[in-house]
């Protein structure tokens, strides 16, 4: 392991108050890997009215996370960050090959393409930087020098709780950034986050109203005294040299019952919460 990478994460899926009610299975997935120097972090919320919503997230876990890891590593970029558009060009032909698995594996299984509807967040983490890619809504932030920011803004439709999917009709080349987010952030961030939209409530700051112009807006900001403690919490339990199932039962916990907002949340929940542990966090300027 590198010397410099040094972190620690909990993440988990829970199934919300609405699915346990009409028996549907947990639609969202979600997975954290920790590779030699650098770290790969997926979040899928399938879409509630597909049939196999939960099977097309799971699948799409996986493949991004082989699919970005053969990136990462071929491109040697466990040293150096890419520009934003190199970032941009690879990203766009490696989450279309994602896609393309799920159309395969949609043809094996005899399932129809649309059936396995899902969003698709992938966060690539490294001691020097962050990188991502998203298609649909859900949320995800990231903390450098102490100030909580927003990584992207989620999709959202003409109408309310419209969004896309990894299987909507998004890839025509004029119009592919505006349905996908590419991001490159090429300093050492303290903790980041991603989270499906049954999350977003108890830990991000959304839909607020400004009385002096009487509408609804959206800052799409994490909430710090949501999730300042929970690092530190993280990081007492790396201390105490829990294993990560340990962690993540204890996440799974969390999301359940921990916060008056998840015990009443009809959507299944997902957040990834991943932290820096490294004592000197310097920023270097790393491009190709």
């Amino acid at each position: 392991m590198n010397e410099e990478f040094n972190w620690v994460a909990a993440y988990a899926s829970v199934i919300g108050n609405g699915h346990v009610t009409e028996k549907i299975p947990c639609q969202d997935a979600c997975l954290t890997k920790f590779e030699n120097g650098y770290g790969i972090a997926v979040v899928c919320d399938g879409a509630g009215s597909c049939e196999f919503s939960h099977i097309g997230a799971t699948q799409v876990c996986n493949f991004a996370y082989r699919h970005f890891k053969e990136l990462i590593e071929n491109n040697k970029w466990i040293d150096q960050l890419p520009s934003t558009e190199n970032w941009r060009d690879a990203a766009l032909e490696t989450i279309f090959q994602v896609k393309t698995d799920l159309v395969s594996y949609s043809t094996e299984e005899d399932i129809d393409f649309k059936a396995l509807s899902c969003t698709c967040m992938c966060a690539i983490f490294f001691p020097f930087g962050l990188l991502l890619v998203q298609i649909g809504d859900g949320r995800g932030g990231y903390l450098e020098n102490g100030e909580w920011k927003s990584l992207f803004k989620p999709f959202q439709g003409e109408f309310a709780n419209e969004t896309v999917f990894i299987t909507s009709k998004i890839w025509d080349d004029s119009a592919i950034d505006k349905y996908i987010t590419f991001k490159v952030i090429n300093n050492p961030v303290e903790a980041f986050c991603l989270l499906s939209d049954g999350c977003e409530k108890a830990s991000f700051q959304i839909n607020l109203f400004d009385k002096e112009k009487e509408i609804y807006f959206d800052p799409n900001l994490p909430y710090p005294n949501f999730f300042n403690p929970n690092i530190e919490a993280l990081k007492q339990l790396k201390e105490a040299s829990k294993t990560q199932e340990e962690i993540n039962e204890l996440w799974t916990e969390f999301l359940t019952n921990g916060n008056p907002k998840f015990q009443v949340e009809t959507d299944d929940k997902t957040m990834i919460l991943v932290v820096n542990l490294s004592k000197n966090i310097v920023k270097k300027e790393r491009y190709v």
